[in-house]
């Protein structure tokens, strides 16, 4: 019969606790796993929302554009009904009449009203698209951020739970002791005899 491990005790409370670390980060490891799924779906769901602002964007220069165009042939429209007016801008008369410089100033006029439609037309797929789609740039990096915010970090372990390990040299005094104990046991009772 051999005397029992002095260290039993340390080594079963290490067991222990090594079982509830383990249970812990299996706890915190399904946690991000969940968490993870979810920043997948946030990544596919940012993708979504970059594509669609950016087609949003375009769509509305692309009307913008067509807008000015409109009103850039309505103002030719306009320039080509006053050239044909008697007196108008295209003339075959020599002098310059009254009705020959209104003619020229509603001329200007148009041609003022066309220059400013045609620079919105090129500040729409130009300085207003870059602002948007920098816009729309910096909302899509800002949900990405708030995406893997979200996820939090990788759970780890830790540091390992020491084991200690078994006391041989107590062990073998404790085993010599319990032999001594025996044999004083047993002298005794061969002495009363």
């Amino acid at each position: 019969m051999c005397a029992p491990d002095p260290n039993a005790g340390i080594r079963m409370q290490a067991k222990i606790e090594k079982q509830k670390k383990d249970i812990q980060f299996s706890a915190e490891k399904l946690k991000y796993w969940n968490r993870e799924v979810g920043h997948k779906k946030g990544l596919a769901r940012a993708g979504m929302g970059l594509s669609r602002d950016k087609s949003d964007a375009y769509s509305a220069a692309v009307f913008a554009v067509g807008k000015g165009r409109q009103l850039t042939a309505g103002y030719n429209k306009k320039m080509m009904a006053l050239s044909r007016e008697p007196g108008g801008y295209i003339s075959q008369q020599t002098g310059t009449s009254f009705s020959r410089n209104k003619s020229l100033n509603k001329f200007k006029e148009i041609l003022d009203k066309q220059q400013q439609v045609e620079s919105r037309m090129n500040n729409t797929f130009g300085r207003n698209m870059d602002i948007a789609f920098q816009g729309i740039q910096r909302n899509y990096q800002s949900n990405l951020a708030k995406n893997r915010e979200a996820l939090g970090v990788r759970p780890s372990y830790g540091a390992p739970v020491f084991m200690p390990p078994k006391d041989r040299a107590g062990q073998n005094w404790a085993n010599i002791q319990m032999a001594l104990q025996i044999a004083g046991i047993g002298a005794g009772i061969a002495a009363a005899d």
